[in-house]
């Protein structure tokens, strides 16, 4: 289960922010990852990575300070999960490090779903950073992938958006008010309150939707933050950029000793139109 909220202003003033995202990853606790970075083979890009066997280098949430990002949720309760599959972090970190377009690239993803799935379900969501452009493909009885323009809150969960969750309907309502009206000058007090509203605990009950694609455990997962003995709430990120271009990324994560580790990176776009 993750979660991910997105604000999207592509007319932003200077003093404004054009784009910002908030996300949870939800793992098990023993599946390692490293904490985000500067990947070495490619110090454009910023994000932490999975160190499963098999699936090292792929990502939930990575940027490109070439003006690219990109979310990865999975869909559940759509099939069994096959641990066979090509791991979906992949999809992150290929497109990141690619001088792909958006169009171009999700175009040969869904030529590939309808070809034979070589993945677990999943929703992708790519970011052009330059002008608050978000584009979505579901791996699951799509038509194909879509632009989001028609909102400047977008909040998706592990059903996608055709199926959303109330912790996500109601999240949306309570992340546009932590960011409406976001003033550069107040930044840090921004952060402050999105890891506030990431880490909440309040449990969305009832939800059909949820029941219906996980009946065991969707009191657990009704949450935004999910605690558990053995999965739960691993990563918040934020994503704030700027009317100047200016980048904002905060990871806190939690490390093996289950105390909470926070990073900070600023940094500038390079401005690429191809994407």
């Amino acid at each position: 289960m993750c979660i991910l909220f997105i604000y999207r202003n592509p007319n932003a003033a200077v003093r404004s922010y054009r784009l910002i995202i908030a996300s949870n990853r939800d793992e098990t606790y023993k599946r390692p990852a490293s904490s985000a970075h500067y990947w070495e083979k490619h110090p454009e890009c910023l994000g932490g990575t999975d160190m499963e066997p098999g699936k090292e280098g792929g990502t939930w949430l990575a940027l490109s300070i070439k003006g690219k990002a990109a979310v990865i949720l999975n869909l559940n309760g759509e099939s069994i999960t096959n641990s066979s599959r090509k791991g979906r972090g992949s999809l992150i970190s290929n497109f990141i490090t690619s001088n792909d377009s958006i169009e171009s690239y999700l175009s040969t993803l869904h030529k590939e779903n309808v070809n034979g799935q070589p993945y677990n379900p999943y929703c992708l969501v790519l970011f052009n950073l330059n002008n608050a452009d978000v584009h979505y493909l579901s791996s699951i009885k799509s038509p194909g992938p879509k632009k989001i323009y028609n909102s400047d809150i977008i909040g998706i969960g592990n059903g996608g958006l055709d199926h959303s969750y109330k912790k996500v309907e109601v999240g949306k309502e309570e992340f546009k008010h932590v960011v409406q009206d976001a003033d550069i000058s107040k930044q840090d007090d921004l952060i402050e309150k999105l890891i506030h509203f990431l880490k909440s605990k309040k449990k969305y009950l009832p939800d059909d939707e949820l029941q219906r694609r996980c009946p065991i455990k969707y009191k657990n997962l009704s949450s935004i933050f999910i605690s558990g003995k053995e999965y739960g709430t691993r990563t918040h990120s934020i994503l704030l950029i700027d009317g100047s271009n200016n980048v904002t990324f905060v990871e806190e994560t939690l490390m093996p000793d289950f105390t909470w580790k926070r990073q900070q990176f600023q940094n500038k776009l390079i401005y690429d139109n191809t994407y």
